[in-house]
């Protein structure tokens, strides 16, 4: 029953268009994990892959979770380049006794004596899910759990949904926000992230749906949501969520003082020690096959090219590189904090590469809506939006400098789990049209991701360089951790006579350095940051047409210049700097350079082989 301005309106609760959606979805990514060659496709490993690739084929071959030449094997029979990224940790021998003393237990650790095994630096709880499937359809196995699991939160957020509106209405936004957003295109990642999704999202339904349903309408097999038992399984599944995520423990909060407010005590206690308790499992869990209970601490390292029992003369510790996390460090004091935390606050819900906006939008529709929509909200709904900002102020303070997830990431992939609690901040919608409005505007930011997700992968900031993305804001406070960083011939390219600096290119507008000069294409805006650590107040641009006459705009910030250019012409822009935004000791700016007509020099020259279609070159230069 749902009630509007004091008129009670029955809904119409019928599950079998949720039932036919997931249904639909599944088979459509079930067919690509039975049909797809991964090694092929994928183009090798992506982000942090290879430890997971390699932990789930550990347990579906060796029944554990060590790391032996066998398990280095086993990788190169699919990838040629090897586990690229692998994650590994020393293990540590136990010696635990009792004392005669308080606390009448001593522990204590020696590294392992055993030489000839390694073990994973990352959490087990994915790769012990996905086992199964790999144990049966060997790697495409991840990708047959990934199909089941946006099924279930497509079935999930679909009967949340048709709780409270109309069948169509629910299955639109339902199917909105699980493939209006970035989420799909981790269907092809051999990563946690659409795991800890799903995980919030089934979490989350088995604590609200008695909330919202009457349980007259309650459809067959789901009886068990409206009792007890439904915050019993999302206390395991947050705990599971938590454990494959740490930051995510804040999302057991709202079910417990939910139930607290609702004086629901046993509930209450129950659900709070089966959260402890599952995690403390879960870290005895590391503790006996590592001997630690932390997954990322200890003697952690990575490795790329070369990899440890590959070459027996060679130690493990020679060549990899170091990535022990023991702790956090977060620097309130540091000058630049406040600065990070403003800009921050923006780029997460506008930023070019990791904007809720975005990627993420049907959630943030869903937030807007609850906050717009007075007369709908339900009290529980203030806990989960509290707790969806909570992630977020979580991710731009411990992390300011990377808070969506590195230079291979699609979107944020640090929010992925955080993003599920915003399904159930949407109230109750009437309007088919309003439901539809974030699966389009969701679609124009990520269908190219979605609907290419194998190519999103590899080229994580393909997608960035047109469309509307290109009205967005780069996020200045993470320049070396943005997804164009993983072209290294288009970043951090030298130029200057009197003060060297760099310039990082956002798009292909612009080609490779020549000497210390670059051509911009022909009728295309290229989008550029300058990054210096020598003082500079202005920037110095020659621009030089070629055989056709054109048109150069250079803008920074509000500033902008146009000057026309006759066929050779050369003239000399200078462009005002402000102090900059500070970055890790240096400072940047955003320029772009927008050409008017262009040319292909092979057209005009018949000796000539080049076909490009060049617009005015440039030669940068810092001043003082």
């Amino acid at each position: 029953m749902t009630t509007m301005n004091d008129v009670t309106v029955r809904r119409r609760v019928d599950p079998v268009p949720g039932l036919v959606a997931a249904a639909l979805l599944f088979c459509i990514y079930a067919g690509i994990a039975v049909a797809v060659d991964f090694s092929k496709a994928s183009f090798g490993f992506q982000s942090d892959e290879a430890t997971y690739y390699m932990m789930a084929h550990s347990l579906a071959s060796d029944g554990d979770l060590a790391y032996r030449r066998d398990d280095l094997a086993r990788v190169y029979r699919e990838f040629d380049s090897g586990p690229s990224g692998v994650f590994l940790k020393r293990g540590r021998d136990l010696d635990i006794r009792t004392t005669s003393a308080f606390p009448f237990v001593s522990v204590a650790s020696t590294p392992d004596r055993d030489r000839t095994e390694l073990f994973y630096g990352k959490s087990y709880i994915y790769p012990l899910a996905a086992a199964p499937f790999v144990a049966v359809l060997g790697t495409n196995g991840f990708l047959l759990l990934h199909a089941v699991l946006l099924a279930a939160m497509l079935l999930a957020a679909y009967l949340f949904l048709n709780a409270r509106s109309s069948p169509a209405v629910s299955v639109i936004f339902a199917a909105a926000f699980v493939m209006a957003s970035v989420a799909p295109a981790y269907a092809v990642w051999i990563t946690p992230e659409l795991f800890n999704l799903s995980l919030v999202v089934l979490g989350y339904f088995c604590w609200l749906y008695k909330e919202v349903i009457d349980p007259a309408d309650a459809p067959r097999g789901t009886r068990w949501l409206l009792t007890g038992r439904s915050d019993i399984v999302a206390s395991l599944l947050l705990a599971l969520a938590t454990f494959s995520k740490p930051s995510n423990i804040l999302l057991i909060l709202p079910v417990l003082i939910w139930l607290t407010i609702r004086k629901r005590w046993a509930s209450m206690f129950a659900v709070g020690a089966l959260f402890v308790v599952t995690g403390a499992v879960l870290l005895a869990g590391n503790i006996w096959v590592t001997g630690e209970w932390n997954f990322q601490g200890g003697d952690r390292r990575t490795y790329y090219a070369t990899y440890p029992f590959e070459d027996a003369k060679v130690a493990w510790d020679d060549i990899g590189q170091d990535r022990a996390t023991d702790g956090v460090d977060i620097s309130f004091g540091s000058p630049t904090f406040s600065r990070y935390l403003a800009h921050n606050a923006v780029y997460f819900f506008v930023g070019r590469y990791s904007g809720m906006a975005a990627y993420f939008f049907p959630g943030l529709f869903a937030a807007l809506a609850f906050l717009l929509v007075r007369q709908r909200r339900r009290p529980w709904q203030w806990l989960v939006l509290g707790i969806g900002v909570a992630e977020i102020l979580l991710l731009i303070i411990w992390i300011p400098e990377n808070y969506f997830g590195g230079g291979g990431a699609v979107g944020n992939r640090y929010f992925m789990s955080a993003y599920g609690v915003f399904l159930f901040t949407l109230p109750p919608l009437e309007s088919v049209a309003a439901a539809a409005v974030p699966g389009i505007v969701g679609a124009l930011f990520t269908a190219a991701i979605v609907l290419n997700p194998f190519f999103a992968a590899v080229n994580p900031a393909e997608h960035a360089k047109q469309g509307l993305f290109r009205l967005l804001p780069v996020e200045l406070t993470a320049v070396n951790d943005l997804p164009i960083n993983t072209r290294a011939d288009r970043v951090r390219i030298w130029f200057g006579t009197e003060r060297r600096f760099q310039i990082y290119y956002f798009d292909d507008n612009a080609y490779l350095r020549e000497d210390l000069s670059f051509w911009t294409r022909g009728r295309a805006v290229a989008d550029m940051l300058v990054k210096t650590v020598e003082p500079a107040s202005r920037l110095e641009l020659v621009l030089q047409a070629g055989p056709v006459p054109t048109t150069a705009t250079v803008r920074r910030g509000w500033w902008s210049q146009r000057v026309t250019l006759a066929a050779g012409q050369i003239e000399t822009v200078n462009v005002p700097l402000d102090e900059g935004f500070p970055y890790k000791g240096t400072r940047v700016w955003r320029v772009s350079i927008a050409s008017g007509d262009g040319f292909m020099p092979a057209f005009l020259d018949p000796s000539s082989s080049d076909r490009r279609f060049l617009g005015v070159r440039v030669t940068p230069e810092l001043r003082k």
